[in-house]
């Protein structure tokens, strides 16, 4: 996979293997980035969901497993992404989603590599500068739906480069490559609602280049303004053609007019982040290069730029989309800024640059091979063990509350943390439905967005977004609403650790299950009254204040201790997801 430059481009041959090396080792490097192995939240739900598209085929119209919003209907718009999940997970398994996802990232990746070598960008500039879009996505390149809308944005983003690539030089534009811009639209607007991200950079990117186009031509100008409003024209259409058709764009207005400050995702970057390192790198290395080259201004890049940028500062969630056009548009101005650093120090006597000087002397070049094949080696042994496990935290995840759920044959309505519904779907549906899940407004109303942040977060000191139809806060409301059977309680909010201690005092829910991570409370009058079918004897009940340790490989399904029945109708809605788990230990 290792690139080879234009004929176009000077080079080197007796630096080729030595540049081979680095470009090959950056490439490792990237991908270590591009394969982080935690387990997001709604990847339970994702692959669920998928499968009973799959097996029903047809989407719901209403939300499915919750007693909330039965009747709610539910705008699924990241079909496309689940079924690619429920049959990569069904042919491929947990690690072979993980390569499928890592593979994901070098084809990105080698966009950009194609895209710099047009315009023979040197190695260093590359490197350094693809490594730091690597590790600003890492974060965000996890499985779950966001993951094909990055895909899609990399793939505009390359025929746009491919299109416009002499137009700063002779104003000459290739506009057949804008031919497959609407199929990625619809691709995407069916896979995630990035699109809309999507939708607003082409438009702006193509109007700056009609701008420009009349500035240029003047009146001559106006007839490639009219071909780049075709395509921003029929690019727009083309997301009409999904199952909601402009129904999807009503639903993504009102989500979109709304905030959700309890999402973490849609909040500003913070010096606290892990990642805030990486970005502020990033951006300093965008301002430098963008200022420092010599290269010819492209205005529109730099609009574009601008506006993905304020995004980023202001939801962290679109740092990722500022990282992938650096990664297009930055290597080059980089590329030229430390050209000129070498011409002002690192100037051979040929006139060439010192750091693209062949290494004629043995030793120095032993020695970086030996330092290379010693870094492969520190590289793929870090990516095997990346791609080796998808780990599912037992201090994180309630894989041992869950387990005992399943054990103990517990079944009914059940309130649980927004963060752990849909793992508590994929393991104990269809018996359990939730109060609240990560499918958020998608098939909730507000209302029960309302009550459930309530139970869990409380007024958390301001940071909510609450309807004025929901009345004043109440943290007991969802614990009524639909009369549910069980609570489960991620002991990490300490909001709903006290709303159900008092709970328990009052003598209206009684504890079943503890342990340092997780809570289970059941309604007294159905769990602890010795003539209710459901009473669950005392020594029958597991209390203790330990944190579980370990992990379970995705999907951490308990098997042991449920009836065949629910088994048997758990296949019929989520076959590979149960066949699959039952193949591996009990969690």
């Amino acid at each position: 996979m290792t690139p080879s430059a234009p004929n176009s481009c000077p080079s080197d041959d007796q630096d080729r293997w030595l540049s081979g090396g680095f470009y090959a080792a950056m490439i490792l490097a990237c991908a270590i980035a591009l394969s982080p192995n935690m387990v997001d939240p709604d990847l339970w739900g994702h692959v669920l969901y998928g499968e009973e598209l799959l097996a029903d085929g047809e989407l719901p119209q209403t939300a499915t497993h919750t007693f909330t919003a039965p009747d709610h209907r539910w705008v699924n718009h990241e079909n496309l992404s689940e079924i690619a999940l429920a049959l990569g997970y069904r042919h491929l398994g947990p690690v072979g989603l993980m390569s499928a996802k890592c593979l994901l990232g070098l084809f990105v990746i080698w966009l950009m590599i194609r895209a710099a070598q047009r315009q023979c960008v040197g190695m260093f500039a590359l490197c350094a500068t693809l490594l730091l879009v690597a590790f600003n996505l890492t974060p965000f390149w996890s499985m779950r739906p966001q993951l094909l809308s990055f895909v899609c944005f990399a793939v505009l983003m390359a025929l746009l480069e491919k299109a416009f690539a002499r137009w700063s030089e002779s104003g000459e534009a290739h506009l057949r490559w804008l031919l497959p811009v609407p199929v990625v639209m619809v691709v995407w607007t069916n896979s995630h609602g990035g699109f809309v991200a999507g939708l607003c950079v082409l438009g702006v990117y193509l109007a700056g280049r009609g701008i420009e186009a009349l500035v240029k031509r003047g009146r001559a100008g106006w007839p490639m303004v009219g071909k780049l409003a075709a395509v921003g024209i029929v690019s727009a259409l083309a997301t009409l053609i999904n199952p909601y058709g402009p129904g999807l764009h009503q639903w993504m207005i009102g989500s979109l007019g709304q905030p959700r400050p309890e999402i973490s995702e849609w909040s500003a970057p913070s010096l606290t982040d892990d990642f805030f390192l990486a970005f502020a790198l990033l951006v300093g290395l965008a301002i430098v290069g963008l200022a420092g080259s010599e290269r010819r201004r492209d205005f529109t890049k730099y609009a574009v730029m601008a506006i993905v940028l304020w995004q980023a500062v202001t939801h962290l969630r679109h740092i990722a989309f500022f990282a992938l056009l650096c990664g297009f548009w930055l290597p080059v101005h980089v590329e030229s800024w430390l050209v000129k650093l070498r011409k002002v120090e690192l100037k051979s006597p040929e006139g060439k640059p010192l750091a693209m000087q062949p290494v004629t002397s043995r030793w120095p070049a032993r020695l970086l091979y030996v330092g290379l094949a010693f870094t492969f080696v520190l590289l793929i042994g870090k990516l095997s063990t990346r791609l080796g496990d998808l780990p599912v935290e037992r201090s994180s995840y309630p894989v041992d509350a869950v387990a005992y759920m399943a054990e103990q044959d517990i079944s009914g309505k059940l309130v649980v943390s927004f963060n752990w519904a849909q793992y508590a779907i994929a393991a104990l549906a269809p018996q359990v439905k939730v109060s609240f899940d990560g499918r958020f407004r998608t098939c909730y109303p507000q209302e029960v967005v309302d009550m459930n942040f309530d139970f869990i977060l409380g007024r958390a000191g301001g940071k909510r977004y609450r309807s004025p139809d929901s009345g004043p806060l109440d943290p007991t409301q969802v614990l009524h609403y639909g009369e549910p059977d069980l609570v489960l309680v991620d002991r990490r909010f300490p909001h709903s650790v006290a709303v159900m201690q008092w709970q328990d005092q009052q003598r209206e829910w009684v504890l079943l299950y503890q342990d340092g991570l997780a809570q289970l409370y059941g309604r007294r009058e159905k769990y602890d009254l010795p003539e209710s079918p459901a009473y669950l004897p005392v020594a029958q009940r597991r209390i203790s204040d330990r944190m579980p340790e370990g992990s379970v490989t995705w999907p951490a399904i308990p098997t042991a201790g449920r009836a065949e029945s629910i088994a048997g109708e758990r296949a019929l809605r989520s076959p590979t997801l149960l066949r699959r788990s039952t193949s591996r230990e009990d969690s």
